[in-house]
């Protein structure tokens, strides 16, 4: 038994290691945050360390055994409740842990548990990054363990399928949770049991007193928490699978029969299409083929696709002589459509009632089934998010908003996944709301979950769903996001812009700074300082493209700027923008030393830059250039003076029209440029006529 001090020490390492593990799940390993989380788990651990030699813990659902002490209040239970759901039941941290090794266990235990299990689980993830200081054991339930846990009371209870107690209930959870192949060994464990109970007990009965048990399971999965209810149904439903030959048909056909639906769907729902395909060959008996299989027909009659999947795998097995090869399909598929109207009498059958139950009457019962059939996973998922968003809202309680909070941020990557753009939009504009109230730590934990969607890997995940959605509605739905994240979303993005090396990538991420960008013109010029030329530039062509008058003051510091594409990028953003005062800075970059900047600058002149820039672009036609090297600048002033009608040009003009200093063929094309631009100058102007209601008659506009 451990001492006071032993136990204040464990307390306090389960308290910074309960931070460390949440802060690790929200940001990732790598985060600052975690960073910090790591060095306050080490400032306690090692002392702990120094004088225990090692931190070890048995797991429970509701807390943690150290030293033969319970400890389950507080943090310690929402840890263990954790780590227990990641199938966990034993810790240790022995002396001479070092950081990376912390660090590569709180990025194993920050992963969701459908990943942690489809990597191999923690034990095999320790193992793979060499992690040598910490031992964790995985709940696995073998048959000694079952002999030494399962009481006679237990057994009972699960065969008669009555009401469990909290413990037997707790046991039946930990079966569930240690995965397929624990809960196969404790149906054959009770199957052995019950055929030495006595001789006069046959396979079938056995099958049937199993099937009862699978019952009691279904129920207590019932109980527990719709978010783990997916993962206890598919251990249990591959299980049976895995199942001995002496069990498995028997018990099969009970799941198949018309009375066991309401056990029989769910298990079929978390079994592949061949997985069935065997289970319903081992179940068969002599007699009719089709006839067996319509049983199994009415079970998974709601969902079409497995079964047509499945019937096409029988037909590959229960190949028939003289038949085609959709004989299967042919015989068995009108079942499907004539079994579905009945379905909803037969559920109602199902509906049991005892004691401690309110009875019902059939309408109203009805109106409960149905409810309960259109719920689903995914419908249940998107209550629980808008029940933790009007929490946010409404809840007064600093440390419950904090909570909500974490529990709101843990849904967003299923938000992502399962492309609920929409309903994201809906939260972050309730969020963005919070972050201008009144309430102060409302508003700190609203800005913190704005601040969640810009960091990876939710960014991350953002940019990956506009990349593959582009051009569709996801598109038109992860915008609107965009919009409410608003100006969050300059820095992440201008940082994204700075290292992507793919140009249609960097595309969309310049459209995305113009749709985010209106409201932010200070933010993004901020970046115009960065060393990186090509960032510098691709900033500076989204402010061109926003057009706001206010980029003009940090366009003129890119007109100065060493790199020639970074001007010209600033040349066409003043063009872009067009107020007089941009057409002054265009003006001015006429003695820019590149010629190209110089010809740009020209060619994005309009009237009023053209008459601010008319020294210099008389000076340039009357300038001396024997050999033509000025011709294309030439040619662009001409072509300026031309479309803006410039008449105090017209000596110059004609100067050039009429002279024979210039030789060559470029010669003759400015003279001829020039003499056509006289032409449009000295034409007679359009005369455009006002409203005769409004000015009473024709006028000339001059």
């Amino acid at each position: 038994m451990g001492t006071e001090g032993d136990t204040q020490g464990a307390e306090r390492v389960l308290r910074r290691l309960s931070v460390a593990v949440r802060t690790a799940a929200l940001y990732g390993a790598s985060h600052p945050m975690t960073r910090q989380a790591v060095a306050g788990l080490l400032e306690v651990l090692r002392p702990y360390l120094d004088t225990q030699s090692a931190f070890a813990a048995r797991i429970t659902k509701r807390g943690f055994i150290v030293g033969g002490l319970e400890l389950e209040h507080g943090a310690n239970r929402d840890l263990a409740f954790y780590l227990y759901t990641r199938k966990l039941s034993y810790l240790k941290i022995a002396a001479g842990v070092r950081e990376e090794e912390l660090d590569a266990w709180l990025s194993v235990v920050g992963m969701d548990r459908v990943s942690l299990e489809a990597a191999g689980g923690i034990e095999y993830l320790l193992w793979q990054a060499k992690v040598e200081h910490i031992q964790v054991k995985e709940t696995a339930l073998g048959r000694q363990e079952l002999d030494d846990t399962l009481d006679l009371n237990v057994l009972l209870a699960l065969l008669r399928g009555g009401r469990l107690a909290p413990q037997e209930r707790e046991i039946g959870i930990e079966i569930l949770t240690a995965g397929p192949d624990q809960v196969k060994v404790f149906l054959e464990s009770l199957y052995a049991a019950i055929g030495e109970a006595g001789d006069a007990v046959d396979q079938d009965e056995q099958a049937q007193q199993i099937y009862q048990a699978v019952r009691s399971l279904d129920r207590i999965i019932l109980d527990e928490p719709l978010e783990d209810q997916a993962l206890l149904y598919r251990n249990l439903a591959q299980a049976i699978v895995r199942i001995q030959e002496s069990l498995r048909p028997a018990l099969a056909r009970l799941l198949f029969s018309t009375g066991a639906q309401d056990v029989g769907r769910v298990i079929v729902d978390h079994l592949a299409g061949e997985q069935l395909a065997d289970l319903v060959v081992g179940s068969m008996m002599q007699g009719d083929v089709d006839e067996q299989i319509g049983a199994f027909i009415k079970t998974v009659s709601e969902n079409k696709e497995k079964v047509k999947s499945t019937l096409s795998i029988l037909e590959g097995q229960l190949r028939q002589p003289g038949k085609g090869p959709s004989w299967l399909s042919d015989a068995v598929w009108p079942q499907l459509q004539s079994s579905s109207p009945h379905l909803r009498t037969r559920s109602l059958s199902l509906l049991e009632f005892d004691d401690f139950q309110i009875p019902v009457g059939h309408r109203e019962a009805e109106g409960r089934l149905a409810e309960a059939e259109a719920i689903d996973d995914v419908s249940v998922t998107r209550e629980v998010i808008a029940t933790l968003t009007d929490v946010l809202r409404y809840e007064d309680d600093g440390e419950a908003q904090a909570e909500t909070a974490v529990a709101l941020e843990r849904h967003f990557p299923w938000l992502m996944e399962h492309r609920e753009y929409t309903l994201l939009a809906t939260v972050l504009q309730c969020v963005r709301q919070i972050t201008s109230g009144p309430d102060g730590t409302r508003r700190d934990i609203a800005t913190r979950i704005i601040r969640r969607m810009t960091e990876p890997p939710l960014f991350d995940r953002l940019l990956a769903a506009l990349w593959t959605g582009r051009e569709t509605a996801a598109e038109r739905e992860l915008q609107e996001c965009l919009k409410i994240l608003d100006g969050d979303l300059i820095r992440p993005l201008v940082q994204a812009l700075g290292e992507e090396p793919r140009a249609a990538l960097r595309a969309m991420l310049c459209d995305l700074l113009v749709l985010v960008g209106r409201d932010h013109i200070d933010d993004l010029g901020h970046y115009l300082t960065d060393p990186r030329w090509y960032l510098v530039r691709n900033v500076a062509s989204v402010l061109g493209r926003l057009r706001d008058p206010r980029a003009i003051a940090h366009f003129d510091r890119l007109m100065r700027h060493e790199e020639y594409r970074v001007r010209r990028e600033a040349i066409d953003g003043l063009a872009s923008i067009g107020t007089e005062e941009a057409q002054a800075r265009l003006a001015g970059s006429l003695n820019d030393p590149d010629v190209r900047i110089r010809l740009r600058a020209l060619k994005s002149l309009d009237a009023v830059g053209a008459r601010r820039a008319m020294p210099r672009l008389v000076a340039l036609l009357k300038g001396y250039d024997l050999f033509n090297r000025q011709f294309l600048l030439r040619q662009a002033a001409m072509e300026v003076l031309e479309r803006v009608g410039a008449r105090e040009a017209l000596p110059v003009l004609k100067t050039l029209a009429g002279g024979r200093l210039v030789f060559g063929p470029r010669g003759r094309e400015l003279r001829r440029l020039a003499a056509r631009a006289i032409s449009v100058i000295e034409a007679p102007r359009p005369v455009v006529w006002d409203h005769p209601r409004a000015a009473g008659g024709p006028r000339a506009d001059d």
